[in-house]
């Protein structure tokens, strides 16, 4: 045999294992989906804690400012208060600028309570009892504010101060204990509102997940149906082997490779001798056996370059690609005798099996067409059947008409 090596020969392997090719890439898109999934997995637990995490930590970010808030707050009516005390027992000019700090403090700390009271979400309903006692704290703070500037220079306010100063002080203890419960009620209600949220966010996740899973697996069974559209499309289902469709694709490539490299391709046709009497005389299911078994001896004997098919009921071809007149002629005779064999039994009896075949190989530019040499390799295997059948018939030029 001629058998060339070169990139036209590797190429020509290379379409040899389509169908395990397709296997492959069949294998790798379902590695890609559960990678897919696995990722998308990830990245959803990954989501879902996050945010659990973070809006846990805001909640208690907001609970324990808004505590130490209040905390200093009841500190700055105790301050007020001893100023007051200070300021009534020792008229002095430092004991009257602590006093005058102290209500600076405390207006600025009330300012910054009613910025947490905003963000705390708290209804009017729970709110309104501090609000009212806050109008009347700022009521207190201004009486406090017009006295305490002055009170030096007329220590007759000394008393009323003091006493405005006990009113603050009290108004601001039940203001920051109301505040106090509030802020825990309401701290615990959206602690339970955040659980309650978490729970349905990884529930929702969950499903999401299974939808995607779902998604996913029905995907797969669309591309593993399709593989097997795939694979059933070019495919003899009872022999496994190539069928014509298939066949007559690669052999086109082949021959347009063959044709720009000036490589001989041969091509045979195989035909099992008498088959419709074995039909006949031993049932359709034997005769399918029959085929079966000479495919798979057929496969044996071919290349791996070859293209081996089954283009009818009984009748097979093989293009060999790379294989001049003489190559395939050995080739084929090989074929005819390991087939000559073939032992096939049927209920202890030994039926014989012989196969004719027609041969021919591309010798002119024309002949590099499937058509072209199907017809010529029929040709010759027409002469072999007429010639006494169990035997080759090659076509030659000088044959042509």
């Amino acid at each position: 045999m001629d058998l060339v090596a070169g990139n036209d020969q590797r190429e020509l392997t290379t379409m040899a294992t389509t169908k395990s090719r397709l296997s492959l890439g069949f294998s790798r898109r379902q590695l890609l989906i559960w990678i897919s999934f696995l990722l998308l997995s990830g990245l959803a637990v990954i989501a879902i804690t996050f945010y659990a995490s973070y809006a846990q930590k805001q909640l208690d970010a907001d609970y324990i400012a808004f505590s130490s808030e209040i905390v200093r707050a009841q500190h700055d009516g105790e301050a007020l208060r001893q100023s007051s005390l200070n300021l009534l027992d020792h008229p002095q000019p430092l004991h009257q600028r602590q006093l005058l700090q102290a209500l600076w403090m405390i207006h600025s700390r009330q300012m910054t309570i009613e910025q947490y009271l905003q963000r705390s979400k708290l209804t009017a309903h729970d709110t309104q009892h501090i609000l009212e006692e806050f109008t009347h704290l700022d009521s207190l703070l201004q009486q406090a504010d017009a006295i305490a500037p002055d009170v030096l220079e007329d220590t007759s306010q000394l008393s009323s101060l003091h006493d405005l100063t006990e009113d603050i002080d009290n108004s601001l203890a039940y203001i920051y204990s109301e505040l106090h419960t509030l802020m825990i009620r309401g701290a615990t209600e959206q602690q339970h509102i955040m659980s309650v949220m978490t729970q349905i966010i990884i529930a929702l996740g969950i499903l999401v997940l299974v939808v995607i899973l779902g998604l996913l697996v029905a995907i797969e069974k669309i591309l593993g149906q399709q593989h097997e559209l795939e694979h059933l499309s070019i495919t003899d289902e009872l022999t496994g082997l190539e069928n014509r469709r298939a066949a007559m694709n690669r052999a086109k490539h082949i021959l347009t490779l063959a044709k720009r490299s000036g490589d001989s391709v041969s091509l045979a046709i195989i035909d099992i001798d008498h088959f419709k009497r074995i039909n006949d005389r031993y049932g359709h299911p034997f005769g399918d056996q029959v085929i079966k078994q000479l495919a798979l001896q057929l496969k044996t004997m071919a290349r791996e370059s070859d293209v081996l098919a089954r283009i009818g009921g009984e009748e097979f071809c093989l293009l060999m690609p790379n294989t001049n007149p003489d190559g395939a002629s050995e080739l084929c005779e090989r074929l005819l005798g390991s087939i000559r064999a073939i032992i096939i039994t049927h209920e202890e009896n030994s039926v014989p099996l012989t196969v004719s075949i027609g041969v021919t190989t591309t010798h002119h530019q024309d002949d590099y067409d499937f058509d072209v040499l199907y017809a010529h390799a029929d040709a010759a295997l027409y002469r072999a059947k007429a010639g006494g059948r169990d035997q080759l018939e090659s076509f030659v030029p000088s044959t042509r008409g």
